[in-house]
């Protein structure tokens, strides 16, 4: 007798999850930055009608969207790569923290031995130190296992009025048998 595989879900069922528990958590307004590991993910929210996907052209930017999204009376996150931190690192510690605006920052966690870019490695070694240095939360996200953190996040995020990131390595977006 053959003993069946397990099936792990696919990227766009791991989307569909992920736009899931955004929801949950109270998200209904997304900026982002494309990404190869984050195009399924940012399809399900453009196909969600209850989400708003806002396409900007820098992450800052995007801290600037979910700042007004706040104070009009939404919940947002940021969803891009880890470079997106890297990149507003102003905006989130000048903006988002001095004026206490919570948001999830939804990154995928590029420059792992998961990643087989060199050019991102840099980007993986820095993203969570830089993260605690100006004094963020950071969570990773390994598996479906981990989704829960995204409502966690975005609880942590309105109890401390402050960014949180959660990093959402290769496995959790693309499926634990992808690799290069």
């Amino acid at each position: 007798m053959m003993a069946t595989p397990i099936q792990t879900p696919s990227a766009g069922d791991k989307a569909k999850l992920i736009v899931q528990h955004l929801r949950r958590a109270g998200i209904d307004l997304v900026a982002t930055l494309p990404d190869a590991w984050l195009s399924s993910l940012l399809d399900a929210i453009d196909a969600d009608p209850a989400m708003t996907m806002v396409r900007v052209t820098r992450e800052d930017e995007g801290v600037g969207i979910c700042a007004g999204a706040f104070l009009g009376g939404r919940k947002a996150a940021l969803v891009a790569q880890n470079a997106g931190l890297l990149l507003s690192a102003n905006a989130l510690a000048g903006l988002a923290m001095h004026h206490q605006v919570p948001l999830i920052l939804v990154l995928a966690q590029r420059g792992g031995p998961d990643d087989d870019q060199y050019y991102q490695v840099y980007k993986g070694r820095v993203t969570a130190p830089v993260a605690r240095a100006i004094g963020l939360p950071c969570h990773v996200i390994s598996s479906v296992d981990d989704y829960h953190l995204i409502e966690d996040g975005a609880r942590q995020a309105y109890l401390a009025r402050s960014p949180v990131v959660l990093l959402l390595n290769r496995a959790a977006l693309l499926g634990d048998d992808a690799r290069f």
